[in-house]
């Protein structure tokens, strides 16, 4: 086998080795499957949550009642999510507690739920808070995929230098030692 042919099993060697001892991720990486915005079934995608917080605080500065505001959002929504703000939306309509009405609607939704109390308990109009509120969720999921891209950096470093300082001492700096070694010798 050539030098090359060595060269290149043996950088193969060392990546194989770097993949094994780093293991085989249990799942792939979303921005759901870190941190506080969960990946648990059944829960919106989480560009959905702080988008619907922005078209429901659209609907009620329109003059819909929480209710119906709730319900047209929902009719926009996947079907899952949709049925869930519906089930909300009609409960409201039937003349439920706000709260309680929200007590069936998924955690992806309480910080919709915490901005429609404190506004009735205010006596304010919840817009401005559910656009602040779908603000502060864009913020944390981007603030999230930095810290994984962080750390993704990290975790590249030691399978890059186990990979690529083997293969450049076996082509750059072996070579050049076997050849100096060989035009000193008498």
């Amino acid at each position: 086998m050539t030098h090359a042919g060595w060269t290149t099993l043996l950088g193969l060697g060392a990546a194989l080795s770097v993949l094994l001892w780093m293991g085989v991720p249990s799942s792939t990486w979303t921005p759901r499957s870190r941190g506080s915005l969960g990946a648990e079934p059944g829960m919106p995608p989480v560009a959905l949550v702080p988008e619907t917080l922005d078209l429901l605080a659209l609907a009620l500065q329109g003059g819909a009642s929480l209710g119906g505001a709730v319900r047209a959002v929902a009719a926009t929504l996947p079907d899952e999510v949709g049925a869930e703000l519906d089930e909300v939306g009609l409960a409201l309509l039937s003349g439920a507690d706000a709260s309680d009405a929200w007590t069936r609607a998924g955690a992806a939704w309480v910080p919709a739920r915490r901005c429609l109390e404190v506004a009735a308990e205010a006596g304010v109009s919840p817009g401005p808070s559910l656009r602040q509120a779908a603000t502060d969720l864009r913020r944390a999921a981007l603030a999230e995929v930095e810290v994984a891209t962080a750390r993704l950096g990290v975790r590249l470093v030691l399978p890059l230098g186990l990979a690529f300082l083997p293969a450049f001492v076996l082509t750059t700096v072996v070579p050049l030692v076997l050849a100096l070694t060989r035009d000193l010798s008498w």
